[in-house]
């Protein structure tokens, strides 16, 4: 007997939980690694190596998290709980004045909010994933999570533009800390109230496992495509303000990238559940590549064109948010595997985390030593090797990525 649906407000109470996930994420991943080379003056390279070693870390402690939601189901809860308590000390931490040299406060501010940030994702989407069985109703649960996740991260970029304005850089990003603890304490009863009212039986064998190797196509495809996002992700900040030249318009780029995101998300869920994800997804890859391919041709003052980009990939980037989750439900529960599903998509948390990692260990040494300077006036051949990685690296990691997407699908692997 097919499962009644949820309703849209039992939908809504379990995502919520993803906005202030959202919201506390971006300043991770685009302003604390900026802000710390340009205000606190850190050099590219040791920022980078900084940052490698700390997403290397967060990557293992997904793992970890993932093991301790599927030995102690049960405990789901009280773990996105401490996972909340975290990230809200290391967000506020990370740009208060430091009480420590500037590297080591960095360091363990970024620990303590990375901690936190890994223990709510990854049994987040676990328990989405585990909810229901139905691949339509996976891609609707999916799409509503990454969709209170991008109002989220619209409201992470239009705070701080707005507050900057008015009272600096570095208390604009202290306030969004403090909204950050207000929207928690909002969202956790209303998510409590969701999960003390759904029933996930799930036995748990001592040795269950995920079926890795059923799970490897997909695991590749995902790795190359969160690589090729991994690299703007970590530069678009640096691309506006020293190729552009419109630092001012930073927020109003990223507004724009993520709100088109919304109906991104919403579209790719909706033909999803009539035509497959991996289908949908693949054309979304293949449309962002154009998106990429113009972005290698952008120079000073390109604003119209920076913004069209940013509407093209950011409708894509809908479906690279809701898709790669529902994909791997649905393999999880191919292969009957509920009872490992936590270290499943804690796997897929990891390969997030080392994408990051290497992407801004890499991208950060190669552009100090092409001689590009964050914030400084720079030659030619420096905002070209800019250009490459912001665009041209990530262009080529999706071709790969979309081509053995295809090949994978026909193969029944994926």
């Amino acid at each position: 007997m097919p499962e009644i649906a949820p309703s849209r407000r039992e939908v809504a109470a379990y995502g919520v939980l993803a906005l202030p996930l959202a919201f506390g994420g971006l300043p991770l991943y685009i302003h604390a690694p900026d802000f710390f080379a340009t205000e606190r003056g850190v050099p590219l390279a040791v920022l980078g190596l900084a940052l490698f070693w700390l997403r290397l870390f967060d990557a293992v402690v997904d793992s970890v998290a993932g093991w301790a939601g599927d030995r102690w189901p049960h405990s789901r809860g009280g773990l996105i709980i401490t996972g909340a308590a975290l990230l809200a000390c290391g967000g506020a931490a990370l740009f208060a004045p430091p009480a420590l040299p500037v590297l080591i406060w960095f360091s363990l501010a970024m620990a303590l909010a990375s901690l936190g940030h890994s223990l709510i994702s990854v049994n987040l989407m676990t328990l989405g994933g585990l909810w229901r069985r139905e691949p339509d109703q996976k891609s609707r649960i999916s799409a509503a999570r990454e969709g209170f996740g991008l109002v989220g991260l619209i409201l992470a970029v239009v705070l701080p533009s707005a507050l900057q304005q008015l009272i600096g850089r570095q208390a604009a990003l202290l306030a969004l800390a403090a909204v950050l603890a207000v929207a928690l304490l909002i969202a956790l009863p209303i998510f409590r109230g969701w999960l003390a009212s759904v029933r996930l039986q799930i036995a748990v064998p001592p040795d269950a496992r995920p079926d890795w190797h059923a799970l490897m196509p997909f695991y590749a495809v995902a790795a190359l495509v969160l690589l090729s996002a991994a690299f703007p992700a970590a530069l678009i900040l640096m691309l506006v303000r020293d190729v552009l030249g419109a630092e001012a318009l930073a927020g109003a780029f990223l507004l724009t990238y993520f709100a088109t995101a919304l109906p991104g998300a919403a579209v790719a869920g909706w033909l999803a559940g009539c035509i497959g994800g991996v289908p949908v997804w693949s054309a979304a890859l293949i449309l962002s590549m154009a998106g990429f391919a113009f972005a290698m041709m952008l120079g000073p003052g390109d604003v119209a064109a920076f913004f069209a980009i940013c509407l093209a990939t950011g409708f894509c980037f809908g479906a690279d948010l809701v898709l790669p989750p529902a994909i791997l439900s649905d393999r999880i529960e191919a292969t009957s595997t509920q009872a490992a599903a936590t270290r499943a998509y804690a796997a897929l948390g990891f390969l997030t985390k080392l994408a990051l990692a290497l992407a801004g260990a890499v991208a950060l040494a190669l552009l100090q030593l092409a001689g590009f300077r964050p914030a400084q006036v720079n030659d030619t051949h420096s905002l070209q090797a800019l250009l490459l990685l912001y665009a041209a690296l990530p262009l080529v990691l999706r071709g790969v990525a979309v081509t053995a997407l295809i090949f994978l699908h026909r193969k029944g692997e994926i």
